[in-house]
């Protein structure tokens, strides 16, 4: 064990040197944390200017961080690991009460930190070049997503809305190009939601026409346009449009379906987007359809072409479910004499192709238009609206090869809706159409006072009163079951990140 994490590392350290003190004053869910800092000069001044101060005070608001800090120093102190310093405060007017003094670890460290929410993490990488290089760490990245996730599984309360609307409510080809990020969550009395601007971008004017569906993986917004593709982290505020691409041959009037995942061999996140290999768009001929891949932050930073064409066509305008580690695209079975009842599903590892089956028991047979595919509570979910029964059937499978789908719920409701995440104690939130439900799976019916369109939500900025914004030309709502994270989607850069330009963004 190192000199330095034998001794102990404060919180508040900067490069090892200054005060390793750390003063923890708790008061309900609020942290005062003094930090000590040495006054630097030159260019770690430049870099780092909060280290001009002789002391930082951050303030968090995190219910979780009581019971960890408490958890952590009354470990520490029964293995002896923990200096504890008994500090009087200085005689003044009043009597201070004496202060306890805390050196701690950089294992606590490491665990009180990925205990953070991003936003706080992104105003710490400013206080030295220790918890810049701690932060950027892609195993600190990797703890703090998985931590995050966890977070997300016990209370699946947390969204993200992205409102599409048309910049002329006749023209359903011209969409606005302000794209708009608001964490919404949800609370007992849904009629009375806010939701918050997390990070709004707007693209030059005429930059995209149509957009998609979103599709979100570990934190990574994918946005699918008739143009380009882009990506977001609307929690560090990250954004990279995709290069464009010369293989497809026919223009669409729509998007090209598009997925993002996660490629667990490599750890590195992909968008894979399907192309039209021939200018044909003769009705009754059956386009051949190719595949691309786009590695974020990888090697080469262009698409390339998969060895290997899908199996089949591709339905369009389409953003493909991620699941462990595969993409599930919805069959194009327009002109197919025997198509297969099932799903296009693609392996991001390997990049091959293959087919997940889906139910072929139900009567009648649905089509396209009548199933949706998501992911729900760590399953594979297909959702089938049964005209026949005039109820949902919500089937689940954790097999991707060779599913075993079973029956998970029965809903009596006798429109397009799909479950989002599980309430508990017996419940789960339905959507559809802009149309949210508290549904009571006991009950088998919609829970009093649980409806609401989603343009009923205030959505606040910054600089908006408490009346939220009222929306016009809303075609529809992207609403993603969210899991903020610190992964990168733009190149590093080879020097340090710009401090005090995240400073100036903080302020702004």
């Amino acid at each position: 064990m190192s000199e330095r994490r034998r001794r102990g590392h404060c919180i508040s350290a900067a490069d090892g040197e200054g005060v390793k003190r750390c003063t923890e004053v708790a008061s309900g869910n609020l942290f005062d944390f003094p930090i000590k800092a040495k006054a630097v000069s030159g260019r770690d001044s430049k870099q780092f200017p909060d280290k001009k101060r002789d002391s930082l005070r951050i303030h968090l608001s995190i219910p979780t961080l009581t019971e960890a800090v408490s958890e952590f120093i009354s470990v520490y102190q029964r293995k002896g690991n923990l200096k504890v310093y008994q500090r009087k405060g200085k005689k003044k007017k009043r009597v201070l009460p004496q202060q306890q003094t805390f050196e701690l670890p950089d294992e606590i460290v490491w665990e009180i930190m990925i205990r953070l929410p991003v936003e706080s993490l992104a105003r710490f990488k400013t206080v030295s070049k220790a918890w810049l290089a701690i932060i950027s760490d892609p195993s600190f990245v990797r703890a703090h997503l998985q931590c995050s996730k966890q977070k997300q599984h016990r209370n699946p309360s947390h969204f993200l809305i992205n409102p599409k609307f048309l910049l002329e409510i006749s023209n359903a080809d011209a969409f606005s190009t302000n794209i708009q990020f608001y964490q919404w969550c949800l609370q007992e009395n849904m009629m009375r939601s806010t939701a918050t601007l997390l990070y709004g971008r707007h693209f030059p004017t005429s930059e995209f026409g149509r957009v998609s569906d979103m599709a979100h993986c570990d934190g990574l917004m994918l946005l699918p346009t008739d143009t380009k593709v882009y990506v977001f982290n609307p929690a560090t505020k990250d954004t990279i449009a995709l290069p464009e691409s010369q293989r497809n041959m026919m223009w669409h009037h729509r998007c090209l379906p598009v997925g993002l995942g996660l490629d667990t061999s490599t750890g590195k996140y992909k968008v894979a987007r399907s192309f039209y290999r021939s200018r044909c768009s003769d009705p009754v001929e059956i386009v051949a359809m190719g595949m691309e891949v786009f590695t974020i932050n990888g090697k080469h930073g262009s698409w390339r072409e998969t060895l290997v064409d899908p199996p089949y066509p591709i339905l369009s305008s389409q953003a493909a479910t991620h699941y462990k580690g595969c993409l599930f695209y919805s069959i194009d079975k327009n002109n197919l004499q025997r198509p297969p009842h099932g799903l296009v599903r693609f392996s991001l590892a390997d990049e091959t192709f293959g087919v997940t089956p889906l139910i072929t028991n139900i009567y009648p047979e649905v089509d396209h238009d009548d199933f949706f595919i998501s992911e729900f509570d760590g399953e594979l979910c297909c959702t089938y609206l049964c005209s026949h029964l005039q109820r949902v059937l919500v089937f689940t499978t954790r097999g991707v090869d060779h599913p075993k789908w079973s029956l998970r719920y029965l809903i009596n409701v006798q429109s397009h809706f799909y479950p989002l995440v599980p309430l508990g104690s017996g419940r789960i939130l339905l959507r559809g159409g802009n149309c949210l439900l508290g549904y009571n799976l006991e009950a088998s019916e919609i829970e009093v006072g649980e409806r609401f369109d989603m343009d009923e939500i205030r959505y606040l900025a910054p600089s908006q009163d408490t009346l939220g914004r009222a929306w016009e030309n809303v075609l529809w709502f992207d609403l993603i079951s969210y899991t903020e994270s610190l992964v990168p989607v733009t190149p590093k850069l080879l020097n340090h990140i710009d401090t005090s330009e995240a400073c100036s963004r903080q302020t702004s």
